[in-house]
């Protein structure tokens, strides 16, 4: 808590200013204002997120939503959306530049790396001052994984299964169905269901994502439980024995890519969309998309757009290998992160505080207004409209989450059990500093980008462009890399064994 001198006035007064501002009681903007923070001055809090705007997202922002914001914030959203395929690029550019934004949304693999670039603000005071009503739906451990050098640097807004995350594939099951396929289990289920698909209509596309999803197939190719490090690809951890192995030197990694050279033969993978993330966007959008990669309730996420593009689209995620077992690495990949150019962080914590505050709260910001956006019928939210509001994947929370109608009650059912038997990672609440190595860091992910990429895509062949690859990654500085991460990750084991003992 912060701390000050409060002159000409009484101790009773300053002793209830102190307590409404710590805990609130229906006033809680013009008791902060007591202690002179700006609490009660009307802000606009501008806040980023990725996506499309639809029409209905922004006509609500900027009157329901709004009206409703003024009325218990003292505050309107000015909401930028940045698409899917320019987002990291365009937030690192305003992040690096010191944009006056007071919100974010990205992913968990980001946390440490905007820390470590001093991106982002530390929440820990804003959070126990204002944010109560996070602390209470959201699990410890969930904030536990972002906390860095013992302090808080985002807010984990999902609280729902999470074990498998982006391992399990997606795959539009009445096309599955159209073509006398149940369900998927391994790889050549997945092949097969493309190559009856496309005969039956070329215009269809098979996809798993280029840019991800090797792990997905490493549930198949080796006996043995891999989980990733990060986004990055080059390292994993061996779950059985906890060691840390150098993924890209791997024998592993030559069998995963062959795989998908072979892909790139079959058309699995499309040359014209390798590469090419807002088209392979677009393909989805238009329905035109076999499978890509799961996320434990995609198939639910992405519902709403898939029978957009057609009314008879069904969707169902799948585990190849479905036996082995699964991970849990961050029981939430949603981060909200605060920059430290931000003019309104105070208010952009309440903001997050209010959408978990109450069911109401939470339906209304995710799902609009009752009767215009959405209805009730027998317990579950029929859309109304097939205009995206904000992300409920984003703050989809066990304490409030109410299934959709269009959801067959067996989907769900797998989804809320997705975590039974599950186990923890190894890399559970592990964060590599780069810092040691940011130099050789940045080198090591050029040389990944240009040379490793379209192997890894397909497009170029293992044993044609391999042996220059791994040599140019090694010039660049892998084996620093590798070691500074090796280290760290030695370090986070005997500290977690020790608090453990």
């Amino acid at each position: 808590m912060r701390k000050r001198t409060v002159f000409a006035v009484s101790m009773l007064v300053f002793v209830g200013a102190f307590l409404s501002a710590c805990f609130g009681n229906g006033n809680e903007e013009k008791a902060t204002s007591s202690f002179g923070s700006g609490m009660d001055k009307f802000v606009k809090l501008k806040m980023i997120m990725p996506g499309d705007e639809s029409p209905r997202m922004r006509e609500f922002v900027d009157n329901e939503l709004n009206d409703r914001l003024k009325k218990d914030l003292n505050m309107e959203l000015d909401l930028t959306y940045i698409p899917w395929a320019n987002y990291q690029q365009k937030l690192e550019m305003i992040l690096s530049t010191g944009e006056k934004y007071d919100l974010f949304w990205y992913g968990t693999p980001f946390v440490s790396g905007y820390m470590s670039q001093g991106y982002i603000q530390p929440l820990d005071d804003l959070l126990e001052r204002f944010g109560p009503d996070l602390i209470a739906n959201i699990p410890n451990e969930n904030f536990k994984l972002h906390r860095i050098e013992d302090k808080q640097w985002a807010i984990p807004s999902q609280a729902f299964t999470s074990a498998g995350k982006f391992t399990s594939v997606l795959v539009r099951q009445d096309l599955l169905e159209a073509v006398g396929m149940t369900e998927i289990g391994t790889i050549a289920d997945l092949e097969a269901f493309y190559e009856k698909m496309h005969g039956k209509d070329p215009s269809y596309y098979g996809y798993l994502e280029t840019d991800r999803g090797l792990d997905i197939l490493w549930r198949e190719i080796t006996d043995k439980n891999y989980t990733m490090l990060d986004e990055r690809q080059l390292f994993a951890v061996d779950e059985d024995s906890g060691e840390l192995v150098n993924y890209v030197e791997s024998e592993l990694y030559k069998q995963t890519v062959k795989l998908r050279e072979s892909w790139v033969v079959k058309g699995i993978i499309d040359k014209n969309l390798v590469g090419n993330p807002a088209a392979k966007i677009d393909q989805e959008n238009a329905g035109k998309l076999l499978f890509r990669v799961g996320a434990v309730s995609r198939a639910m996420e992405n519902w709403q757009t898939a029978q957009k593009a057609d009314p008879k689209a069904r969707l169902r995620e799948y585990y190849l290998s479905p036996n082995k077992p699964k991970y849990i690495t961050a029981p939430s990949n949603e981060a909200y992160m605060i920059p430290v150019a931000a003019e309104n962080p105070e208010r952009a914590m309440k903001f997050m505080n209010w959408i978990l505050k109450s069911k109401e709260n939470y339906m209304y910001i995710i799902y609009g207004v009752e009767g215009k956006d959405y209805e009730i019928d027998n317990g579950k939210i029929r859309l109304l409209t097939n205009d995206q509001l904000m992300y409920e994947w984003m703050w989809r929370n066990t304490n409030y989450f109410t299934a959709p109608t269009f959801v067959d009650d067996k989907l769900v059912d797998d989804m809320l059990r997705n975590d039974d038997n599950a186990k923890i990672s190894k890399l559970f609440g592990f964060h590599f500093n780069e810092e040691p190595v940011k130099s050789e860091l940045a080198k090591v992910l050029t040389v990944y980008k240009e040379k490793f990429e379209p192997i890894n895509f397909g497009l170029v062949g293992y044993d044609e462009g391999y042996a220059d690859a791994i040599h140019s990654l090694k010039k660049a500085g892998l084996d620093r890399v590798y070691e500074e991460v090796r280290s760290q990750y030695e370090a986070f084991r005997k500290k977690t064994r020790d608090e453990h003992e």
